[in-house]
């Protein structure tokens, strides 16, 4: 009987996994703490890691430059709110809107899940200026989560830049109002690429590499 308790939840995590999207998994398992300590205290990532934000419904903003671990993080809470029985769902805000709007019976059912899914984590938010349909279906998930579901957005801006990337200011504050008030921020204004870091070590190791031959 345990056995067959241990296969069904194992079998349950794999399908909220599958589902969450997450493309190339991400956990804290695999988050190197040390590596951007000044800019991403360990203290605070492993804060982040016990998920209390998220099952108290909170939402977490991560916003600093690119490289830094910001997508690892929201991934990695994913994660693990998906080992608790949470469903989670990951995109990319500027591929999601494109395929709110787009009028259809997939588009209907996708608003749907992002509003009732229980973690809804949209990354690289404010890469560019929506229009107006998009910002009409942004308010209208922004405004069904508020209080019941949490929403974590990682973005190269911090929240006061956002407002650029709505074409109305009236709504544009609407939606800041619902996603960022009450929420948890981390801004961070430098770190080091975790990206361009391991692209030198590559280069350097491909460049001894060659002088040895």
């Amino acid at each position: 009987m345990q056995d067959e308790i241990a296969n069904r939840d194992n079998n349950n995590l794999e399908k909220r996994i599958h589902a969450a999207g997450f493309g190339i998994e991400k956990t804290f398992e695999g988050f190197d703490y040390r590596f951007n300590e000044e800019a991403l205290p360990s203290s605070l990532v492993r804060d982040l890691a016990t998920c209390r934000f998220a099952e108290q419904k909170q939402n977490l903003l991560i916003a600093g430059p690119p490289g830094i671990g910001k997508t690892h993080i929201v991934k990695a809470i994913g994660h693990e709110m998906c080992r608790r029985g949470y469903d989670v769902f990951f995109k990319k805000t500027g591929d999601l809107l494109r395929a709110l709007t787009v009028p259809s019976s997939r588009s209907d059912r996708l608003l749907k899940r992002c509003i009732a899914v229980d973690v809804l984590i949209l990354d690289d938010f404010a890469l560019r200026k929506m229009d107006q349909r998009e910002c009409e279906v942004f308010y209208a998930i922004a405004d069904e989560r508020l209080g019941r579901h949490t929403t974590m957005i990682t973005s190269n801006m911090p929240p006061q830049d956002w407002y650029g990337a709505f074409p109305d200011q009236v709504i544009g504050g609407a939606i800041l109002d619902r996603i960022v008030s009450g929420a948890v921020k981390v801004i961070v204004d430098r770190g080091k690429s975790f990206r361009k870091e391991r692209g030198l070590s590559m280069q350097n190791m491909l460049d001894s590499t060659t002088d040895k031959l």
